[in-house]
Parts: C-alpha cells; structure tokens; sequence
C-alpha cells in the first residue's frame, strides 16, 4: 500500500486473504475501514475479515456492529468453516463488550453445530471460550474442564496454535487458583509452541500473565520485565488493547516496590485505551488497580469511586463474586 491511502484501489476479497495470511491486521483494518458498509455486507466474507482485524487493532464497537449483521449470512451460504469462524467472533465480541450471556450463547451454538459436524477444531474454539467466560465468573473448575476438552481435540488434530492459547488459558486458571508450578508450566508450553509458529500475540499473552505471577509470588522485577516484553510485542503487533493489559501488569510491577506514581501513569493510561476500545474486562480489572493505588496514594474519594466503577463492570461481564469483592474493597457509603 503507498502512503497514500486514498489513492489506493479499494480493497477486495484476493487483498484480505493476503493480509490475513501475512497477519497485517493494521493495515487490513484500515483499508477496511474505507470501505462502503454496503460493500463488506455484500461480500460477507470480506466483511468478516475487517470485523476479525477490527477486533484485533481494538475498534470493538465498529467489529460488533457489523459482525452481528454478516454472521447469520456466513452462516446460510454453504461454507460451513466460514459460518464457523464468524459464530466465533460474534461470540468474542460480544464477550469484549460485556454481553457476556449473549456470548455464552453464541459459544453454546458454536460447540453444538461443530459437534454435530465432527469439526474438532472448532468444539476446541468453543470449549476454550466456554471456559474463558467460566473463569472470569469464577467457575474454576468448569473452567478446567472446558480447557481439557479443548486441549484433547487439538491434540488429536496436531493444531499447534490451538495448544498454544489452550495452555495459557490453563496458566490463567492454575495462576488464579495459586498453583504457581503449574502455571508457570503451562505459559511455558504456550510460549513454546507459539514459538513453533511465529504466534507473537500468544507469546505476549503468556508473558504478560507470566508477569503476574512473577509478582504474585515475590518478582516484581522480572514480572514487570516479562510485561515490557509484552508491551512491546502487542505494540508492535498493533494491538492497543493487549499492550495496555501488558501496561497494567507492569503498573503492578511499580506498585509493589513502590514506584506509586509510575504505576499511576501507567494504569491512567491503560484505561484511557480500555475506555476508548470499550473493553469490559480491561476496564474492571484497571479501575480495581487504580481504586486500590489511588487508596495508598491517600485519594480515598476517587479511590472509591474506581472501585465501585470497576464492580459495575465486573458485573456486566458476569463475574458476581469479583464484583462483590470488589465492592467490598470500596467500603460503606460516607455516612
């Protein structure tokens, strides 16, 4: 593409197979972005492939919007991997967006139509969201089984990428339940296997939430250099959404050895991103860390306020005992 984007032929289907195959999410998304909305709902398979890079570069909204009117045509049009696929992103969108019943739903569909069709990936791909959506709630162990059934099938099929997301989702799961061994093995294998195919946003996953745990269990330096890596490779990769997840575990970092306002930098700028890309999840877990480091900075007014804002999202999304919790955090009404 020149540097003149305008003067550029439109975009057309041969283009966006090429894009997607070379992983150039940023310049599919822009490129789609010129496009007629009439266009991308005539050619719905082009329009699945500016939703897909949509979602990935962070335009959230833009990607719902026209997800939800391609996804019953992809899946009327013969092409059952490609209804597949788009019933796939609806779902994680919806999900991104804190519609978190409606995504369950769109998964639920997913793992029936492909049962019935024998299509082990994508029962893996809806078993694996399954599971995502019971972590968050705090169903660790339907989490678990979720990712078992996954991780069977994508061994059956020898789907390297596959292995690779469902270990990190298990390193989030045994993290979450304190098995630091485990989870620690498990974003090993994940980071392994994305190696095996140049799978950079899986390798930076696994390194951000390895940083975690680093923290969690008494290496701020290392988690906080491991989120840096991560940072940097979604950065890279143009995806503003995980590279601001990164920056907040490097504000986790700062926190615990007391660089406060270096955290504070780093979390007010993570939710500005999650606020712009309306990011459900990254917006509960930011406010929860600001409401947090706003108290040990003595802000208890605006301390509270981040606190119940994050419970209010914890709860769009369905995760009740983290929006409890978290409204504990904030204390009783002033009174």
């Amino acid at each position: 593409m020149s540097a003149d984007a305008g003067s550029a032929p439109p975009l057309d289907l041969a283009e966006a197979r090429d894009l997607v195959a070379r992983k150039e999410w940023r310049a599919l998304a822009e490129r789609g972005a010129l496009l007629e909305r009439d266009v991308l709902l005539a050619e719905p398979e082009l329009g699945y492939h500016c939703a897909n890079a949509w979602m990935r570069t962070g335009a959230v909204e833009r990607a719902l919007e026209l997800a939800r009117e391609i996804e019953p045509r992809l899946r009327l049009n013969g092409d059952r991997r490609l209804g597949l696929q788009a019933t796939n992103l609806l779902g994680a969108l919806l999900f991104e967006s804190g519609l978190a019943s409606d995504a369950e739903d769109r998964f639920g569909e997913l793992l029936e139509r492909a049962t019935e069709w024998q299509n082990d990936e994508f029962a893996a791909r809806a078993s694996n969201n399954l599971g995502v959506l019971a972590n968050v709630r705090g169903e660790r162990e339907r989490a678990l089984t979720f990712y078992q059934r996954a991780l069977a099938s994508y061994q059956r099929l020898g789907y390297i990428r596959g292995l690779a997301q469902t270990h990190y989702n298990l390193g989030v799961s045994y993290r979450e339940l304190s098995f630091a061994e485990e989870a620690d093995a498990h974003y090993a294998r994940a980071i392994s296997f994305s190696e095996q195919t140049g799978d950079g946003d899986v390798v930076g996953l696994a390194e951000s939430d390895r940083g975690l745990l680093c923290i969690q269990t008494g290496d701020p330096e290392k988690g906080g250099a491991l989120a840096r890596l991560a940072r940097d490779r979604f950065t890279a990769l143009g995806d503003p959404v995980r590279a601001a997840e990164a920056m907040r575990v490097i504000a986790a970092a700062e926190r615990a050895v007391a660089r406060r306002e270096e955290a504070r930098r780093l979390l007010d700028e993570a939710f500005t991103t999650a606020r712009a890309h309306s990011n459900l999840l990254l917006l509960a877990e930011v406010q929860r860390d600001r409401g947090l480091l706003l108290r040990e900075l003595g802000d208890e007014s605006g301390a509270r306020e981040a606190l119940l804002d994050a419970a209010d999202h914890f709860t769009r999304l369905g995760a009740s005992a983290e929006a409890e919790s978290t409204r504990q955090l904030a204390g009783p009404l002033p009174g």
